[in-house]
């Protein structure tokens, strides 16, 4: 029997959300969402701002059932520059984050994903470095004195398609695929997918072919479908989403594949004004598809999200309507737990806008929570649902 203590704690968390905010200021954010409230305005609130996780704070991961939450840094311009950062809290106060430790890194990190290994189920995080051309992994928990387990550093093997922007190996984000038996790394400056293999005894990758996208795609993001058998990739050079194939082999380290199936600009009229994809997520136990899109100004002053589905044939995807970011430059989304609400990190508008969505339909409904976070110069980077 639950005490009234207890009952009391837990009606205080139905009530209210928690959201960890990384930000280019140099600083992580956290907020409280009040799901009582019916005022957009007023529902979303600061409740701490810590200075920490380097001088440009870039991507959260966290770590619900260690009541760990992880940051990364994106400072720095080369392979060879460590000044990079990886930064671990303790959340057991979930409104009041903590620093626990703090180790260096390669320069650019921009993404992380947490994997586990070995009969113990001992944690890993892997970081994709955007400026310093690699993707590199450290044992968990983290401390002072952690150093990399890996790097892998990348260079370019042949001619590019758009030289501006692919100077160099540009790996954008790190993601685990359904069996969390590999890493795969999508890399702008390349036109690659890299994909590693996880050692399950010891927690180390093994860089296995890369898959060759279309050039000029210029990959960033990706997700898997619930079923494991398709994977959706946002290009933000080509401003489009692929939809790739999966298949394995069991007789192999390296037995993962892809086959493109299909390419859309993910908007019902097949057409964007000039713009830049970003983040991609599918709801748990959904077939739905989300997509930022960056700079379109559809809804003028403010950008737009992409709501796209499987086709019927199923080789590809269908964009079924563009809804309103409610803010400038969306990089970031996330979708609670539950499916019935939407955070989106808006970063020239250096905010958090919380829509509906309608979780039979799909559909994004009103927006029920904005706040403008930090310095609107700097930008908002990363926006993360808490565990309450």
């Amino acid at each position: 029997m639950k005490t009234i203590t207890s009952l009391l704690l837990f009606s205080a968390t139905s009530l209210a959300k928690t959201l960890y905010v990384s930000h280019y200021d140099g600083h992580v954010y956290t907020l409280t969402y009040n799901t009582t409230d019916p005022n957009p305005e007023t529902s979303l609130t600061l409740a701490s701002t810590l200075t920490a996780c380097g001088s440009m704070p870039s991507w959260l991961e966290l770590d619900a059932d260690a009541y760990l939450l992880y940051c990364i840094d994106e400072t720095g311009t080369s392979q060879t520059s460590g000044n990079g950062s990886l930064t671990s809290f303790d959340i057991s106060d979930v409104s009041r984050p903590a620093v626990v430790s703090e180790t260096g890194t390669l320069a650019g990190g921009v993404a992380s994903v947490i994997y586990e290994a070995g009969e113990e189920g001992e944690k890993f995080i892997a970081i994709a470095h955007y400026e310093g051309s690699s993707v590199s992994t450290f044992p968990l928990p983290l401390t002072n004195d952690t150093t990399a387990l890996q790097t892998f550093l990348f260079t370019l093997t042949g001619p590019v398609t758009v030289p501006d922007r692919q100077d160099a190996p540009h790996p954008h984000s790190v993601f685990l695929d359904p069996t969390a038996s590999y890493i795969l790394s999508p890399d702008l400056g390349a036109d690659l997918i890299r994909i590693f293999a996880i050692n399950d005894s010891d927690g180390t990758l093994t860089e296995c072919e890369a898959h060759k996208t279309v050039p000029g795609d210029g990959p960033r993001h990706g997700v898997f479908n619930q079923e494991g058998n398709r994977l959706y990739i946002t290009n933000e050079l080509a401003d489009t989403v692929s939809t790739y194939s999966v298949s394995y082999k069991d007789d192999c380290t390296c037995g993962l594949s892809l086959k493109l199936r299909n390419e859309i600009v993910p908007s019902p009229t097949g057409k964007l004004p000039t713009s830049y994809v970003a983040e991609i997520r599918i709801p748990n136990n959904s077939t739905n598809v989300y997509v930022t899109v960056r700079g379109d100004q559809s809804f003028a002053p403010d950008d737009s999200i992409a709501f796209l589905d499987p086709s019927p044939n199923p080789t590809g995807l269908v964009a079924k309507n563009l809804t309103s970011s409610f803010g400038s430059y969306p990089r970031t989304l996330v979708i609670s737990e539950d499916g019935s609400l939407v955070a989106v990190g808006n970063q020239k508008s250096s905010s958090v806008a919380i829509v509906q969505r309608d979780v039979e339909t799909g559909e994004l409904g009103e927006l029920v929570g904005n706040l403008q976070v930090g310095d609107v110069e700097a930008g908002l980077s990363s926006v993360i649902w808490g565990s309450d």
